[in-house]
């Protein structure tokens, strides 16, 4: 136990993987994630769920914010036993149902909005590929490339931000609640499903140098501002026309230009892919350590490349409908989004209390 004693990353690397992480929701958001509803309420979505992240992630920040390096998985074990185990193994297979997650919304978008040169199963058997490679060079390396991305996603975003301010229409804008209140329920629970970054930082928190609450705090604010801010520019520049786009976001970049740039999207597809990338990357990384730390192996790289023929094989089957829409529907997500970042941990929290108690007894 206590692998991660020496501490791999700072805590804006930290923020730079989680905020990476997110930016792959956020540019898929759209009114088929919630039901075909308007996505201008979820707005005050995205500040409801902004305070309920705090709440979410209390049990991992009190459990795995200590000074002996123990993630979730260490102390599944120390305070639960060999039972520790079926919660590693929970979390191993929440973190590769995310990368699948990942890699089908990708599929989606290059099979049905844009016509690739190449098949989609040879672009994501390279992706998985990659991603498999930096995977085993730790989460350390992950890290530091995020940093480089995250500089160039960053500028991206301004200079698409920027043209798309100059297209919004604030007539597009209606009260809030204007139709009701199932935008709002239906984007809160949406935006609260993808959290992945909470049950993340119970694996990474342990491996952060640096004030991690701080850390926490930035993260929250950004990934709030970056949702908000996806939500204003589609509802400004598409209106209504975005009930009807399976990727609002893309047809907004579609029609944005600046001075001679025209046609943004390729920026989009750019910064997606990499975000897609990193991300897959990174939870490869943390499925194959709660694999390899369970299971006492000292190497995990054949761990991650048995994952990673994993992800390949559900790219290549996606097409039974049938099983994978159910794995991804957003009430199967949200049960496990909130059993791994807040349910576990509090089960956590409680045992390790009563044993406290008990020695305190004896």
């Amino acid at each position: 136990m206590g692998d991660n004693v020496n501490k791999l990353i700072s805590v804006p690397q930290l923020i730079t993987l989680l905020i990476i992480n997110r930016i792959v929701i956020s540019m898929t958001f759209g009114s088929s994630s919630i039901g075909g509803y308007n996505i201008w309420d979820c707005i005050i979505s995205s500040v409801v769920v902004f305070f309920a992240s705090f709440i979410l992630v209390l049990p991992i920040l009190s459990l795995c914010n200590n000074e002996n390096g123990l993630d979730i998985v260490d102390l599944n074990e120390q305070i639960l036993g060999k039972f520790g185990k079926v919660f590693s193994v929970i979390y191993s297979f929440y973190f590769i149902l995310v990368c699948a997650h990942a890699l089908s919304t990708f599929k989606i978008f290059i099979t049905s909005v844009i016509d690739p040169p190449i098949s989609f199963l040879v672009l994501a058997t390279s992706i998985i590929v990659f991603a498999c490679y930096a995977s085993s060079k730790g989460i350390e390396s992950i890290a530091r490339t995020s940093s480089i991305i995250l500089f160039f996603i960053s500028f991206l975003l301004v200079f698409i931000g920027f043209s798309l301010f100059k297209l919004s229409d604030f007539t597009n804008f209606r009260p809030f609640f204007y139709d009701g209140y199932n935008s709002f329920k239906n984007g809160s629970i949406f935006m609260i499903s993808r959290m992945s970054c909470i049950p993340a930082m119970g694996m990474l928190i342990s491996m952060s140098k640096g004030n991690i609450k701080k850390g926490i705090l930035v993260w929250n604010i950004i990934t709030c501002l970056l949702m908000v801010s996806c939500i204003f520019f589609v509802t400004g520049v598409l209106g209504d026309l975005s009930l009807v786009k399976l990727f609002p976001i893309y047809t907004s970049t579609s029609v944005a230009k600046i001075s001679k740039f025209e046609n943004l999207d390729f920026l989009y597809i750019g910064l997606w892919t990499s975000a897609v990338f990193l991300k897959i990357s990174m939870f490869l990384n943390l499925s194959s350590e709660c694999l390899r730390k369970s299971f006492g192996k000292k190497n995990n790289k054949i761990i991650i490349f048995l994952l990673g023929m994993a992800l390949i094989f559900v790219n290549m089957f996606s097409k039974m409908s049938n099983i994978f829409k159910g794995i991804f529907d957003t009430n199967i997500f949200l049960i496990l989004t909130v059993s791994t970042s807040f349910v576990i941990p509090c089960i956590l929290l409680i045992c390790k209390k009563r044993g406290k108690n008990e020695k305190i007894k004896l």
